[in-house]
């Protein structure tokens, strides 16, 4: 009897706002500090490791936002944390699963995806004191086994990875209450559980939980927060808490679609919000994302921002057929003889994903602070930037550009 492997990632996004009131529309301006941070970094990179992330990245968001039981829903995804199980799992499985896995991620070989890997994973959170960042990499091994020494010199050295050997086919329950408890640690508690189908034929499970947590540099005044219209998918109207900003930000808007990005402390983090005109043309652009490309589009100018708050949490408990559609279908059912020593018939069966995203309050005590900004009435008026029916957004880190979130917002 073949026994089972699972893969999974779970991540979890908290952005910080100064929210502009409280859920009943009142003022919430003594809990938000609204003192701006100043900016060290403002240019936006993308470097080849980007460049194929991203790709990737896009393909991802596509073929899961299509899926028909999710049309209607918020679908959010992370693909770092996805891109990160993958190539963990490329140094274990057989060379043609391996060979598939590293040319779906944009690479030729195994030591360059491997070594990018790293250096982003030591990217992450080191540049700025405002965003909390983590990407943590685990794995258990039924205790019937023992790890290849070069499967575990290469989960240390490249992807800081927890291995672990366990009793997991004689206590499934156990070992699913082990990997909940993992996630709520590795996510500040966004992601609670994450039920998996563990049972006495599962032998290797790997995790990666991606966590952030950043907060605007331009934090949104409470007292411009207002209960506007929200136009979901279906065409219906609800009133959604809606916070409004006036700020000098990166945008761009034509005759089909605007967009916005706004930075996260000082500069290394932001989030690009793209809404198409017309809700009917939202997976046209899903489907041809260019986030690169609408980045170089953008003009640095002041703008008004309404953006809506909105939490979205998606999960997938099996995706190998979107891997299947991204160029690994030998990925479902492959032996996995670089990881363990002994003998073994354990093959791969699963990959979930799951992400919780909360757009939220700041929660920092106000400084009492608020700006008012004057423009000269005889200027071209300044650009209304209102987020009020479908929208898609990403989470990118700046100096190489990589995307670390994303999703579509469609009904609130």
């Amino acid at each position: 009897m073949r026994k089972m492997i699972s893969m999974f990632a779970i991540s979890a996004l908290l952005v910080s706002m100064a929210s502009c009131t409280d859920d009943k529309g009142n003022g919430g301006g003594n809990d938000v500090d609204l003192k701006p941070i100043p900016l060290a970094y403002s240019q936006v990179q993308q470097t080849e490791f980007a460049q194929q992330s991203n790709k990737f990245a896009n393909k991802l968001m596509a073929l899961l936002s299509a899926d028909p039981e999710k049309q209607g829903d918020n679908v959010c995804v992370a693909p770092m944390s996805m891109q990160y199980v993958l190539s963990m799992l490329a140094n274990g499985v057989d060379d043609v699963a391996a060979k598939e896995i590293v040319e779906a991620l944009g690479y030729d070989d195994i030591e360059s995806l491997n070594q990018e890997n790293l250096a982003m994973l030591n990217k992450l959170g080191e540049d700025d004191q405002y965003v909390k960042i983590g990407l943590n990499n685990s794995a258990w091994l039924d205790k019937k086994y023992t790890y290849r020494s070069g499967f575990k010199s290469t989960m240390d050295q490249y992807y800081k990875a927890n291995l672990s050997v366990v009793d997991i086919r004689n206590n499934p329950k156990a070992m699913q209450q082990r990997v909940d408890a993992w996630a709520k640690e590795s996510t500040k508690g966004l992601i609670t559980s994450f039920p998996l189908s563990i049972d006495n034929l599962t032998e290797f499970i790997v995790v990666n939980a991606n966590y952030f947590d950043g907060k605007w540099s331009n934090p949104f005044n409470a007292a411009e927060s207002k209960a506007l219209p929200f136009y979901g998918l279906d065409g219906n109207q609800r009133n959604v808490m809606t916070m409004c900003n006036t700020e000098e930000v990166n945008h761009y808007q034509d005759d089909s679609l605007q967009m916005v990005e706004m930075p996260y402390g000082q500069g290394y983090y932001s989030m690009m919000v793209v809404m198409p005109k017309k809700s009917e043309y939202l997976n046209d652009i899903i489907e041809k994302a260019d986030w690169w490309g609408w980045h170089n589009q953008m003009t640095k100018g002041m703008a008004i921002i309404r953006l809506p708050r909105f939490s979205a949490e998606a999960s997938w408990k099996n995706i190998m057929r979107a891997m299947e559609s991204l160029g690994m279908p030998s990925l479902d059912w492959a032996a996995i003889p670089k990881v363990i020593n002994e003998y073994n018939n354990t093959v791969i069966t699963l990959i979930a994903h799951k992400v919780a995203i909360h757009v939220n309050e700041n929660g920092t005590k106000a400084a009492g602070v608020s700006a008012g900004v004057g423009i000269d009435g005889a200027m071209t008026p300044m650009p209304n930037l209102s987020f009020d029916h479908p929208f898609i957004y990403a989470v990118r880190e700046n100096t190489t550009g990589a995307i670390l979130f994303m999703g579509k917002v469609v009904k609130l």
